[in-house]
């Protein structure tokens, strides 16, 4: 395949720039109240602090000091008062006088998590989101393998905090008074304490790390840099509308690449953050009636688990102007009881924790197809790829490969290969584009078996098994086989009802049988009493039953 040499890829970025600030206007993302302010200080602020949050604080301070920034477990900030904070925590870090600052940040939604990351951007560091559900030894393993010396983390996780010399602990969320232990709380508290320090004029910005979800070993780092120019928002505000002084509920997690990104466009558009620690379906529908939240930022389990809420119609989402889903695949039984409850308004982004942003759905490409992945983002090149790397034609189903902006430049450990052709980078799924460009993801690539010779696709039996009557929650997976080498199993988590109480394993199958081919059908149907799920949704399958 042909590949961008340097002055191509640079020619690439400068057009996708030129439709940057544009449509930002056209799309409403910059506040009409301070459209002035706002644009005059846009490049300037990119100049010093890039895409980072401390750049929408910095900015959201200027121009509307006085709005509610945040809204979470601890009361409220507005947006000075997150500016002040931010860079009291940001001249304490600097007070310590270390030589590179490298933040590693193990918390859950809320200002625990948000001010360090803007204080990130106003100090210069690296920054590493560890995962929550890190035990108290692959949080060693980070901190030794990053050399992190800065560790803010929530007090649920102090038991697992390490007795390392050269790395200070900073507890981040408390739920409980700590007079012996240094906390966010106390730090900027007494913002007279670090008066005497400057802040940099030009932060000297280290990459954002994103650890895997690292089941077993140390969580793998995803390094990428900080974005000079976040040309790809431009894919973000074609398919959500998202536009200035909203209200959003912020139920993807802060520490995961949607809800770090999204976190920061919606603080771009200088929006009301609205969150929670620990994800409560009743809760979020709370949150939304009470503050008249304009969007929900969330994933396909916790739609699910909202509505199997027995009293979810209670609560008035009038208010609601979108959905954003990511982080999983929608299916069309999911997204038929969403636009049964909420109405069409459900939009879909599509990217990976390596890649971020590669394509968007709007409500109304989501209610035409459940099953689209969306256009391809601006600024990013994306291609369908064969397994010898040669391009395939549209409607051919391949590996998906792109680049942009904000992809990996690699991992922590370099050992750790990234599968490029020429300057692409593989997502890690199939898919095909559709005749009008659009594209279509059928599944990890790693996922995909064959049984008796036929591709076969876990996320398809999923797919069908879904509006099955009594089924609850599932997941299905490729398992090896005697004969055919590899078959389909499924664990199913069965409702409290007659329905659910009616399932067996062969009603399973019949079910598979009538709507799929026979190679579909589950050879292992499992039913147990819940999935196991980390702090994302994601199941992990190491510990399925067998």
């Amino acid at each position: 395949m042909t590949t961008l040499n340097p002055l191509q890829s640079a020619a690439f970025e400068a057009r996708s720039l030129t439709s940057f600030v544009p449509s930002l206007f056209r799309t409403g993302i910059i506040d009409t109240k301070a459209r002035l302010r706002d644009t005059a200080a846009l490049l300037p602020n990119l100049a010093r602090y890039r895409f980072t949050l401390a750049r929408e604080v910095e900015t959201g301070a200027s121009s509307v000091p006085d709005r509610l920034a945040l809204i979470d477990d601890d009361g409220t900030l507005t947006y000075r008062q997150f500016q002040q904070q931010a860079q009291t925590l940001a001249k304490y870090l600097l007070s310590l006088g270390l030589d590179k600052l490298r933040i590693g940040i193990m918390a859950r939604n809320g200002r625990g998590m948000l001010l360090p990351m803007a204080a990130k951007g106003y100090a210069g560091a690296t920054m590493y989101l560890l995962n929550v559900g890190s035990s108290a030894d692959q949080l060693l393993g980070s901190i030794e393998e990053n050399d992190i010396n800065v560790l803010f983390i929530d007090d649920e996780f102090a038991e697992r905090i390490p007795d390392r010399p050269g790395t200070l602990p900073i507890i981040a969320h408390t739920s409980e008074a700590h007079p012996d232990e240094l906390t966010i709380e106390k730090i900027v508290r007494h913002p007279e304490a670090v008066q005497e320090i400057r802040l940099p004029v030009f932060p000297d910005h280290g990459d954002i790390v994103l650890m895997s979800s690292g089941t077993t070993g140390i969580p793998k780092g995803v390094v990428r840099p900080e974005p000079k120019l976040p040309v790809v928002l431009q894919g973000i505000v074609r398919a959500i509308p998202i536009h200035a002084d909203q209200r959003v509920q912020m139920t993807a997690s802060m520490f995961h690449t949607w809800g770090w990104a999204m976190t920061n466009v919606v603080f771009a558009a200088r929006n009301t953050v609205v969150t929670q620690r620990v994800f409560d379906p009743e809760k979020c529908f709370q949150q939304i009636e009470k503050y008249r939240c304009d969007g929900l930022f969330s994933s396909p389990i916790f739609f699910k688990q909202m509505l199997q809420l027995e009293n979810q119609k209670d609560y008035d989402t009038s208010s609601l102007k979108y959905l954003a889903s990511s982080g999983h695949a929608l299916t069309p039984a999911l997204v038929e009881e969403v636009h049964k409850r909420f109405g069409k308004i459900l939009c879909n982004i599509y990217g990976s924790t390596e890649l971020t942003l590669a394509a968007g759905a709007t409500a109304e490409e989501i209610a035409a197809d459940p099953t689209i992945a969306g256009e391809v983002s601006a600024g990013t090149r994306l291609k369908i790829l064969d397994d010898d790397g040669n391009e395939v034609p549209n409607g051919e189903v391949g590996r998906i490969f792109l680049r942009n902006s904000t992809s990996l430049t690699g991992y922590t450990n370099p050992n750790i290969p990234i599968v490029r052709v020429g300057d692409l980078i593989q997502m890690g799924d199939s898919g095909y584009l559709d005749e009008e460009g659009r594209l279509h993801v059928l599944g990890r690539v790693d996922d995909m078996i064959i049984v008796g010779g036929e591709n076969v696709y876990p996320r398809s039996v999923e797919e069908v098994l879904e509006p099955m009557p009594g089924i609850r929650d599932l997941t299905a997976q490729g398992v090896d086989d005697d004969h055919s080498f590899a078959r389909i199993a499924v664990w199913i988590v069965r409702e409290d009802s007659d329905d659910g109480r009616a399932l067996t394993e062969n009603s399973v199958r019949d079910w598979v049988r009538d709507r799929l081919v026979e190679h579909s059908i589950p050879r292992d149907v499992h039913f147990v009493d819940e999935l196991p799920r980390n702090a994302v949704g994601k199941v992990v399958p190491r510990f399925l039953p067998n």
